[in-house]
Order: C-alpha cells, then sequence, then structure tokens
C-alpha cells in the first residue's frame, strides 16, 4: 500500500512539474496544508484530547478544528496559537530536507 500511494505522489508531482510553475505552486500550497493538519491532529492524539475537549481548552470551535485537521482550511497563525498551547506545543520554523539548500538553517 505504501508504495502505491507513494507511486501516486511522485505521479502528481511530476504532472504539477510538467504544466509549470503555477501548478507546482498550487501543489506545494497543498502540501503545507496537509502537513500543517496532519502534525495537528497527531498533536491533539498525543495529548489525548478529542477535538470537543481541544475545543474547550483553547476557545476555538469544534467544527473549525474538524476542518483545520481535514485540510479543508487553512488556520490563522492566532488560531493556531490557541490550539497548540493546550497541546503543550507551538508553532516553530523547521528546515525541510527536501528543500533547503546547503547553506545556513533556516531555523537559527
Amino acid at each position: 500500500m505504501a508504495r502505491d500511494f507513494e507511486q501516486l505522489i511522485r505521479e502528481i508531482e511530476q504532472e504539477a512539474a510538467g504544466e509549470g510553475p503555477r501548478a507546482m505552486a498550487e501543489l506545494d500550497a497543498l502540501d503545507v496544508r496537509f502537513r500543517l493538519a496532519a502534525q495537528l491532529l497527531a498533536a491533539r492524539r498525543r495529548a489525548g484530547l478529542s477535538q470537543r475537549q481541544l475545543a474547550a481548552a483553547s476557545g476555538v470551535q469544534q467544527a473549525e478544528i474538524s476542518r483545520i485537521e481535514r485540510g479543508e482550511i487553512t488556520p490563522r497563525l492566532t488560531t493556531m496559537e490557541r490550539l497548540l498551547a493546550p497541546l503543550g506545543c507551538r508553532l516553530a520554523i523547521v528546515p525541510d530536507p527536501e528543500r533547503t539548500p546547503a547553506g545556513p538553517d533556516c531555523a537559527s
């Protein structure tokens, strides 16, 4: 299954590359949105909280948390900060090994 998914991702990337810079930019934006969604979901589960419990602790509506975790919307920075605080997490800038050119660390 993992190989099939990895192949699908490669095919999508190749198709976007063939369509040009605009398609690559759209693909990159989706990658960021879904990566953020997956990280929020993982942090919430590690904390042992339901969406409803996180909503109560953060003041962010449960329906909005659900849409964020499904990658349907990109949250504002202030919303992410409110969601991450009860999870004991914070936002950070970290190098992306697939995109970081040789040189200074972007997290420094």
